[in-house]
């Protein structure tokens, strides 16, 4: 949709499954949701602000008085990637990661 939400379809419509990948654009149908065409990717450049083109430097340590948000921080995202298998078992999949965002102190 216009919104990018995410919408499994019962039925691919007028574009071969082959031709399609996990996070194609498609343009559909709004009542059936039938897929009409492939859409070329574009570059939403609201997104490059959020980009981390480096590593960080900064640890857990520099995160002065947040130790819960940094416990459940790691409990929600850190644990599920380090010990997927462990996660699966129970039915919890990994997050693919974490966007966080926000002036230093908030």
């Amino acid at each position: 949709t216009s919104t990018r939400q995410t919408i499994f379809l019962p039925v691919i419509g007028l574009v071969a499954p082959e031709d399609l990948r996990p996070g194609d654009l498609i343009g559909s149908n709004k009542d059936s949701y039938l897929i009409l065409e492939k859409l070329p990717a574009e570059y939403d450049s609201r997104i490059r602000a959020f980009e981390v083109d480096e590593k960080p430097t900064e640890t857990y340590n520099d995160l002065g008085g947040l130790e819960k948000e940094i416990n459940e921080l790691k409990e929600a995202v850190v644990l599920p990637m380090t010990h997927k298998e462990a996660f699966e078992k129970i039915g919890i999949k990994a997050p693919k990661g974490v966007l966080l965002h926000g002036p230093p102190g908030t």
